[in-house]
């Protein structure tokens, strides 16, 4: 049975109490009635018993078995009442403390499988200012009958009663998932090697200093301490259990994106691991081989330096052979109709920034105009004149992008030489 209230409960036993008395008390006043009657009738029955002793006896029998008034019963039920141990002031006070007996009387906790919303008003339609997730506690700011104000982690909102524990199952479950930690109240609280005041002092705690706790006997709460076991005073440290508190909408808000964030950073390293590993596979390990020279033409030769100045002017000397070696592989594959240097280097989109209507553009035949010393100053030429006399370092790759830009999952084979992904597809 549940109350909506502490004092209709109270009430409630209460009136259990004084119905269980007055039922003790009817039974109890017969038999105190006949005890008095006796007592009473003491100087009489010495008096008969010089007279009659059968008269006496006689006597006694019928004031024993007199009905008992009404105002007898009322009479007796007030005696029973007046000369109890436990006043109604005590029974309010021990049912009260039977109550508050616990480190959860004004606590809760939430146990759901999701999370608990906590809203600015008592029902679902109002704003969520907070959430709870399951082993979550939370003060007690004001119960009612379905729906408590509690406040937890700087968030202060209403929960659905039956979305939480109270009291003693609350208590339970703080035992259950928590961990049990006692905190000094103030400072130079004393810990002692027995549960007594009188047993020697092993140490002292500072305000706000937490210890693992464990049982409570006669007023001190078991405590670790240095390896062992120790006591301290019970009015001195608060209970704590380390549960999660509440946390705002907008700390909620906060974490979901920041899981969301974690969620899409460890998905997009995967699949790169992904694709690393596929485009491991097709790596291709290209070691420096000799084929047939490629006769050029002066001006060929200069051009072919040009487009490796454009394209890797400031790559090692493996890189600038590399793109030499593209421009001839273009040139002898049956892949290209375009079967020269020149028509290689000046192809529709081909080599970017480098042709405009079919002829040299601005800036390339700015490079162009470089003489071949000039253009060598970077080992360019030389680049160009080792790929010619059949040099080449990437086999039969046809293509080549910086690496930041490389989608390895498009190539059948490709290599990387620098910041440049020699590859095919």
């Amino acid at each position: 049975m549940r109350f909506k209230s502490r004092k209709a409960s109270v009430a409630v036993v209460m009136l259990l109490l004084m119905v269980v008395q007055i039922v003790f008390a009817g039974i109890g006043s017969s038999k105190t009635r006949t005890t008095v009657v006796a007592g009473n009738s003491e100087p009489a029955q010495e008096q008969k018993l010089a007279a009659s002793d059968t008269t006496d006896a006689a006597a006694v029998t019928e004031e024993s078995t007199a009905p008992i008034t009404e105002e007898e019963v009322v009479s007796a039920d007030l005696n029973v009442v007046y000369r109890s141990t436990l006043t109604s002031t005590a029974v309010v006070d021990e049912f009260e403390s039977s109550i508050d007996n616990s480190d959860y009387s004004n606590k809760i906790i939430s146990y759901t499988n999701e999370r608990l919303c906590m809203y600015a008003e008592p029902e679902y339609t109002s704003d969520v200012v907070g959430v709870m997730y399951s082993g979550t506690e939370a003060d007690i700011v004001k119960r009612g009958s379905e729906w408590t104000e509690v406040t937890s982690g700087g968030v202060t909102g209403y929960i659905k009663n039956t979305d939480v524990l109270f009291g003693e199952e609350a208590q339970k479950l703080a035992e259950t998932i928590g961990d049990k930690e006692a905190v000094a109240k103030s400072d130079g609280l004393v810990v002692y090697s027995e549960a007594s005041a009188s047993s020697s002092q092993v140490a002292e705690l500072s305000k706000g200093e937490s210890v693992g706790a464990y049982e409570e006997c006669d007023g001190y709460v078991m405590i670790s301490h240095e390896g062992g076991y120790g006591y301290v005073k019970a009015d001195g440290v608060s209970i704590s259990y380390g549960l999660d508190s509440a946390i705002s909408i907008e700390e909620e808000k906060k974490r979901q994106a920041e899981e969301a964030a974690a969620a899409a950073k460890k998905a997009a390293e995967e699949a790169a691991a992904k694709a690393a590993a596929a485009a491991k596979e097709k790596y291709a390990s290209v070691s420096t081989t000799a084929r047939s020279s490629y006769s050029a033409s002066a001006d060929e030769i200069h051009l072919l330096a040009a487009i490796v100045y454009w394209e890797s002017g400031w790559e090692p000397a493996n890189g600038q052979l590399a793109v030499a070696n593209v421009v001839l592989n273009r040139v002898l594959s049956s892949r290209f109709s375009q079967n020269t240097i020149a028509s290689v280097i000046y192809a529709p989109g081909q080599f970017s920034g480098v042709a405009e209507n079919g002829a040299p553009s601005a800036r390339f035949q700015a490079v162009l105009n470089m003489s071949n010393e000039q253009l060598n100053q970077r080992g360019c030429y030389d680049a160009a004149v080792t790929a010619l006399s059949g040099q080449n370092n990437i086999g039969d790759l046809l293509f080549f992008i910086n690496v930041r830009k490389a989608n390895y999952n498009k190539y059948t084979s490709y290599t990387i030489i620098n910041n440049h992904c020699f590859y095919i597809y």
